[in-house]
């Protein structure tokens, strides 16, 4: 009796595995890639760096027709989260092959210099089919990471107040990074600021005791008293690798200021009308130029403007007079914006913007340009600088009067001196 049971439990393990075999070649994995390379089970480990996407190839071949059937490429190892991707399901026909993608983002924090199982499992309703390959884990060359973007005294603030932001960078990259800039603004209030970091040594580096994460100074951001009720993008930006290299986060701030009715009647408030005397001029190089703007102020209160000049930085320096004025309701003021061009700066035109402001807001841009021309000999005293002119002037005429009294000085003392003139007296004095 025992023998016949024994016999008919192995018949149907028989039957089972013969039923799994069949199932299991309705597919088959054909090869795996790994970012090109093709990856074999128990062969040399292929090289993936963290913080990026591994690009997984499935070559799959049909020997049934099969539906709902899936792939996925999952790592082990990883303490935080599952690292996996998979495809949406398809169905094989016989005699078709299969080429399934999956992209499998690598975590930047996970260990570095070590291996990795990577397991491409394809599967259907009843089957499946796994195979495991070996991957190195390696960190890029230069990688900062933020860590966490802190706001006191918290993500809502009133207009007018001051918010600041603590950013905390991490390095997890193989080098050394220095002088790393951090820079936090709202674009639309028009409001920056930045700090630095001076160093974050390479966390894999057993050589260095220094810190490989660090939290930057406060960052001083003033909310404009003018500024909308709503929310707004406080972006913060790591630069790094010599400026080659950037991290963005971008974190909400609830702002609470001036509702929308009253910030239509505070437009209508402060309506402004400007005129230029021209939008081109011409100016030698190392010479002045002068734009001079006008602004009405059509509103019903007194309004203080201001001129902000930006993009002339690369050809000439700017200086505005007056530095700000207040205008009174239908009344208006001029202010003088003077462009001195540096001697090497580039002939032809440039350009720039001037941009009327009330307060903190920006009421209009004016775009400006000037054209830039070579400096010809002497046009510092005929035309360029009148000062430089004036003192040249100076110059030559203390030199002139110096050599004019030097000629009669000499003169003088050439007729003072014995025996000039016309004639010599002799005088005899008798011998005893």
């Amino acid at each position: 009796m025992k023998s016949k049971l024994s016999a008919a439990f192995l018949f149907l393990a028989v039957l089972l595995v013969g039923i799994g075999v069949v199932a299991a070649s309705d597919y088959v994995v054909d090869s795996v890639q790994v970012d090109d390379i093709v990856a074999v089970e128990g062969g040399d480990a292929i090289f993936v760096e963290r913080g990026q996407d591994a690009v997984i190839e499935a070559y799959i071949s049909g020997n049934a027709s099969v539906d709902n059937v899936r792939v996925k490429a999952y790592l082990g190892g990883y303490e935080y989260d599952d690292v996996e991707a998979s495809t949406e399901t398809f169905a094989v026909e016989e005699g078709v092959d299969y080429r399934k993608v999956l992209r499998l983002s690598i975590p930047n924090d996970l260990e570095a210099s070590d291996d990795y199982t990577l397991r491409v499992k394809v599967f259907d309703d009843d089957n499946e089919i796994e195979k495991s390959f070996t991957l190195r884990i390696k960190e890029p060359r230069h990688s900062l990471n933020i860590q966490d973007v802190i706001v006191r005294p918290d993500a809502e603030i009133d207009a007018g107040k001051s918010l600041f932001v603590t950013v905390r960078v991490e390095n997890l990259g193989a080098k050394k990074e220095e002088d790393i800039k951090v820079v936090a603004s709202i674009p639309e209030l028009g409001i920056t600021a930045r700090e630095y970091i001076d160093e974050l040594t390479a966390a894999e580096d057993p050589n260095e005791d220094e810190e490989d994460s660090l939290s930057s100074k406060e960052l001083l951001l003033r909310i404009p008293e003018s500024a909308k009720t709503g929310d707004y993008d406080l972006d913060v930006r790591v630069e790094y690798n010599r400026g080659h290299s950037a991290e963005t986060q971008t974190v909400k701030v609830h702002v609470t200021g001036v509702a929308a009715d009253d910030a239509v009647v505070a437009e209508k408030k402060a309506e402004t009308v400007t005129s230029i005397d021209s939008t081109s001029k011409t100016v030698e190089q190392g010479a002045e130029v002068s734009y001079k703007l006008t602004i009405a102020n059509l509103g019903s209160e007194p309004v203080i403007y201001s001129i902000e000049v930006a993009g002339e930085q690369l050809f000439a320096d700017a200086r505005v007079e007056p530095g700000f004025v207040t205008v009174q309701p239908d009344s208006t003021a001029e202010f003088l914006v003077t462009l001195k061009a540096k001697p090497d700066a580039s002939e032809g035109r440039h350009s720039l913007v001037a941009k009327v402001k009330s307060g903190n807001a920006v009421v209009q841009e004016l775009s400006l340009s000037a054209d830039v021309s070579k400096r010809t000999v002497g046009s510092s005293v005929l035309g360029g600088d009148v000062k430089q002119a004036a003192m040249i002037g100076v110059v030559v005429l203390v030199v002139i009067l110096v050599i004019v009294g030097l000629v009669i000085a000499f003169s003088k003392k050439g007729n003072d001196e014995p025996g000039a003139g016309e004639g010599q007296s002799y005088y005899f004095y008798p011998k005893y």
